[in-house]
């Protein structure tokens, strides 16, 4: 039976098909085909007998979305996910570690937790790191809080910050990322983080996640952390890794 992962982010959508291998199907703008989505995929579903599992960018407890700060509208689907937690579960087979901590940074910034191969959630809500307040300037986050990690270094931060997309400033001068307090902020968040879950890697993923260089971050994580507790650091360089995530989701279940 072949199985359908599709990854909702606060910019583009991904569809994919799991049928032995991964077969990318779809990219377009989220906000453009937002309300036409589950149209898509329920045809989808239809053409190929498959099975989907949705990967959203939103906070979910019980099956139920509490908050979707960076979708332009919140739909409902079935069988959903956390984006980054389908993500982290996708880097886990791939990369073969048991104990992750994975970080998306697109348009905002999520993350998953693996505990013993398996997806951590508590509640629901575990792993929103881009949630936890880091700063003190009164900077607004899209979620309505103030001051969250998201509002120092999500895609739509830096944006604001610098008045360019994250991509140019990768194309003319990375460096520019790198002197960022809010790159300095998720460091320190990162080693935090490892220290209490005493992780054997984190990675990192999404469309400015990836990009980001492993020895940049090792040297940032490593000014926050005890040396003992210093994680692998990886980047996927892999953009439809949320959506084949939640593929291996949809055949495996939760």
């Amino acid at each position: 039976m072949p199985f359908l992962g599709v990854d909702i982010g606060g910019t583009n959508t991904d569809i994919v098909l799991f049928d032995k291998e991964f077969i990318h199907l779809h990219h377009f703008s989220t906000k453009e085909k937002i309300s036409e989505i589950s149209k898509i995929v329920g045809n989808l579903e239809k053409k190929y007998g498959a099975k989907s599992c949705i990967g959203l960018a939103a906070w979910i407890r019980e099956g139920k979305i509490l908050k979707a700060p960076n979708l332009p509208q919140i739909i409902e689907f079935d069988l959903i996910e956390n984006d980054a937690n389908c993500f982290t579960f996708f880097a886990a087979r791939k990369l073969g570690f048991k104990n992750l901590l994975g970080i998306t940074i697109g348009t905002g910034i999520g993350a998953g937790v693996i505990v013993n191969g398996k997806i951590y959630r508590g509640r629901g809500l575990a792993g929103e790191i881009g949630h936890s307040v880091v700063g003190n300037e009164g900077r607004k986050c899209v979620c309505g809080g103030e001051d969250h990690l998201e509002a120092y270094f999500g895609g739509w931060a830096i944006r604001k910050e610098t008045g360019k997309e994250a991509k140019e400033i990768f194309e003319a001068d990375e460096n520019v990322i790198y002197k960022m307090k809010g790159f300095d902020l998720l460091c320190k968040q990162i080693a935090s983080a490892s220290m209490l879950m005493d992780f054997e890697a984190v990675v990192f993923g999404g469309r400015i996640g990836a990009r980001l260089s492993s020895d940049k971050l090792k040297e940032g994580i490593s000014k926050y952390i005890m040396p003992e507790f210093m994680p692998e650091i990886v980047t996927l360089k892999d953009e439809l890794a949320v959506a084949k995530g939640a593929a291996i989701l949809a055949k495996e279940g939760f």
